[in-house]
């Protein structure tokens, strides 16, 4: 047997050590704890195939965030090519198996609101248009009120129905009696920057981003159909079907309570995701 201490360069105890041959003092380990999170998972792991992290899983942990976090989220070249909240994201995991770029939508909006709550806090001060009078002006929204959308009760009222494995979607559009299916998509949306959203609402097209929404036209999956289907489609079922899907796709509601300081009005608004989210002025 081998003699693995004679192969040693230096002794690995002092008991051999020649007299007044010192030790030299190891230098302390810092060791900084950052805080971490349970976050509820707007999908519950559903929609995720055997075998992925998140299958099945109903929440994940999460990191505060901290300076290395907002270096990530004030990268002048990640900001411009709209990866700074991607980056953060997958910097908070605690689980490194999870990739950020495999996640459905709405669970990365829900861990981007968790991000900026325990980063920031929950209010949110930025400005607002009322949609009542018109009238734009500062409002502080409480980010504590967003929650979690309820998806399987929604889909009970429109007759939905999910094919959990295939994260799809199947819908019918009662009044032409056609059956779509539905992808689950993963572009998140609300994790763009302010500038990465201008860009692309200039560069929106509905047809195009039906294209990827649509996986089937009554079962017939072919591209050039379903194509020709999105082509036809009357402007009722297409904003029947834009309605339904965001109430039936696992998300989170941006619905905050808003009360106007010049006419009063009192209602719950969706909440602006403006540059303000992620950088607070002060």
């Amino acid at each position: 047997m081998r003699n693995n201490q004679k192969r040693l360069s230096t002794p690995t105890s002092t008991d051999n050590l020649q007299p007044n041959t010192e030790v030299p003092p190891q230098a302390p380990t810092l060791e900084f704890i950052v805080p971490t999170e349970i976050v509820e998972l707007p999908s519950k792991g559903l929609f995720y195939e055997e075998g992925h992290p998140l299958h099945n899983r109903t929440s994940v942990e999460i990191k505060h965030m901290t300076t290395k976090e907002e270096d990530l989220i004030t990268n002048e070249s990640l900001l411009k090519s709209g990866l700074a909240i991607d980056r953060l994201l997958q910097s908070v995991l605690v689980d490194p198996k999870m990739n950020i770029n495999d996640m459905l939508m709405g669970d990365k909006n829900a861990l981007v609101v968790a991000c900026r709550i325990y980063g920031y806090g929950s209010e949110y001060e930025t400005k607002f248009k009322c949609p009542e009078c018109g009238e734009t002006q500062k409002h502080v929204f409480d980010l504590s009120e967003i929650e979690d959308t309820n998806f399987e009760e929604n889909a009970k009222e429109f007759n939905a129905t999910f094919d959990y494995d295939n994260q799809m979607i199947s819908l019918p559009i009662p009044r032409t009696k056609t059956k779509l299916e539905l992808k689950l998509l993963k572009v998140d949306v609300a994790a763009t920057t302010k500038k990465a959203k201008k860009k692309e609402a200039q560069n929106f097209s509905i047809s195009k981003h039906y294209q990827k929404l649509i996986h089937s036209v009554n079962g017939n999956s072919d591209r050039q159909y379903v194509k020709a289907y999105i082509q036809s489609m009357s402007a009722l079922d297409s904003r029947y079907m834009r309605g339904v899907y965001s109430k039936v796709v696992p998300g989170v509601d941006f619905a905050c309570s808003f009360e106007c300081d010049s006419c009063g009005h009192d209602d719950e608004v969706e909440v602006p995701l403006t540059a303000d989210f992620f950088w607070p002025k002060s």
